[in-house]
């Protein structure tokens, strides 16, 4: 089916119809409107964001090219920004180039007019998000939270990459053939592609199930696990000499919520079996595509094609040997690097990176690249992480050499409790959850990828991190700040429980919420 935005097309009867309900989800009133609006809403799922804030978001497709984010239905005749209307399963228009350039520079005159001050510099703060993000609702983050950012003293910009479950499993059964992009070619294959999927979840099922009741048992209070007893006495260590600063959170779930618990978990176990096999199966094919597309956003597969725009313009310049970075993020990145050089450089300039579970790669790829321009070190003076997904040793190998050139800045971890790591579910309805529990990094670290050693399991488990913390160098220690959060429902109101609450409710702008010492407060925990 084919939606126009001309004469009294579906997108428009919407656009017409709909009101802006306080919680950012859109509704319909009059009742002309109600069967167009209600198929709309309820079977397609479109919806309108009122007032797409570009000024503070780069977007990019899962090829990482730049896209459009105020709209992906109406849009195709249009130049950016086109107003039309969002549908989750309907990717937003890629940008040409010399739009692009014009979007980045609309973006950087309003970073530069609009950027507060604070202690004689400009501050910002670059929002990275995790994986498994639809397009939609990385924008609808943008939109309801840029204004409190703002308020909080940064002006926030929004890295959306395209991240989401499904585009990502389609993109490896249909298309991406050993890191090519195979587009039609790669077609015949997906029906093997299926197949082995599916064979893979028959045959991995012991092993899943195996972990899955490992982690299970993770989540029992009276037992304690080899690698907790190894963090705990290390972590002892640590508060002893008070070199890094540290604070482990506790587990303060009482008996009734533990109980209810272990009745879900035993009243659900059936479904449990039956779908992590698939989880696994599945779920480790989009991995992998999500991974390339972290690396697809600063890297395109058209640097690596004599055909490609980019190389033919490299080689009428100067040869194909000096193809740059064509990634959207990477000429973002670029782009930022020259406007704080002509704008006061390092000394003007106070950058802020935070980074959620997935985000934490991309981060560490910008760190790595993008930390010193020809001007200088980049003034990345405060850098966290929530719930990463990097590993261990991608963490060390950026973050390190970073905080040895930058002598300003200071480095925040903030974890999960390990109890509340390994009994994070997904319940629509309290105490129902059919899924495997633990959360995310769990999953990574157990079925969606296969660690060589513990120094490629995921950074943001504060299992995983505390006994490593030896590899830190003994001077960028006390800029090394670690921060685990309490497990239990009675916290819910000040600390995460899951690993989805880091970019909401949590509030990641706020730096007194990072602070290891400080105590937790209900102004750190707030509804969207």
């Amino acid at each position: 089916m084919t939606i126009t935005r001309e004469g009294n097309s579906v997108t428009e009867t919407h656009r017409q119809c709909e009101k802006k309900h306080p919680t950012g989800a859109s509704r319909s009133t009059p009742p002309t409107c109600g069967l167009i609006v209600f198929w709309l809403a309820i079977l397609a799922g479109c919806s309108s964001i009122q007032q797409v804030p570009t000024d503070h978001i780069v977007m990019f497709s899962g090829r990482g090219n730049p896209v459009d984010p105020t709209g992906n239905i109406g849009c195709a005749n249009e130049p950016a920004p086109c107003n039309g209307s969002h549908f989750w399963l309907t990717s937003y228009p890629e940008m040409k180039r010399d739009r692009y350039d014009a979007y980045l520079t609309n973006l950087f005159e309003a970073m530069k007019r609009e950027a507060p001050v604070v202690g004689g510099k400009k501050r910002l703060l670059i929002f990275i998000h995790g994986g498994l993000n639809t397009q939609v609702g990385t924008i609808e983050r943008a939109a309801d939270l840029h204004q409190s950012i703002e308020a909080a003293g940064y002006f926030p910009i929004f890295v959306n990459w395209q991240s989401s479950l499904v585009s990502s499993y389609l993109d490896h059964l249909l298309y991406i053939r050993k890191g090519q992009d195979m587009g039609a070619l790669g077609m015949p294959l997906a029906p093997f592609y299926l197949l082995a999927d599916v064979a893979r979840s028959v045959a991995r099922a012991p092993v899943v199930w195996a972990f899955q009741f490992w982690n299970s048992i993770r989540s029992v209070p009276f037992i304690t696990t080899p690698s907790e007893t190894d963090a705990s006495r290390i972590a002892s260590d640590i508060e002893k000499e008070g070199t890094i600063d540290l604070s482990r959170g506790d587990d303060k779930r009482d008996n009734t919520e533990m109980i209810l618990s272990g009745v879900s978990w035993l009243g659900t176990a059936p479904t449990k079996i039956l779908t992590a096999p698939f989880i696994d199966a599945f779920g480790r094919s989009a991995w992998e595509i999500m991974l390339r597309r972290t690396d697809l956003l600063y890297h395109t597969d058209g640097e690596f094609s004599t055909e490609s725009d980019v190389a033919k313009q490299a080689h009428a310049e100067r040869g194909y040997q000096h193809v740059k970075a064509d990634g959207g993020l990477s000429v973002f990145m670029r782009r930022l690097q020259d406007e704080i050089a002509r704008n006061g450089g390092a000394d003007a300039w106070d950058i802020t990176l935070v980074g959620h579970s997935m985000g934490t790669i991309v981060l560490n790829r910008l760190i790595h690249d993008f930390g010193a321009s020809p001007s200088g070190t980049m003034p990345f003076n405060r850098i966290a992480y929530m719930a990463a997904a990097a590993t261990v040793k991608d963490y060390e190998d950026t973050i390190f050499p970073y905080l040895a050139k930058n002598r300003d800045a200071q480095f925040y971890h903030l974890t999960l409790h390990a109890r509340a790591e390994a009994r994070d579910r997904w319940e629509p309805i309290r105490y129902v959850d059919l899924p495997p529990r633990g959360s995310l990094l769990v999953w990574v670290d157990e079925f969606l990828s296969n660690p060589g050693t513990l120094h490629d399991r995921t950074a943001g488990r504060i299992t995983n991190l505390i006994v490593s913390l030896h590899d830190t160098p003994t001077e960028l220690r006390h800029r090394i700040h670690i921060k685990e959060f309490h497990a239990g429902v009675s916290m819910q109101d000040t600390d995460p429980q899951g690993h989805g609450q880091f970019s909401a409710p949590f509030s990641f702008w706020k730096q007194e919420c990072w602070q290891p010492k400080s105590p937790s407060s209900s102004a750190c925990i707030t509804e969207r």
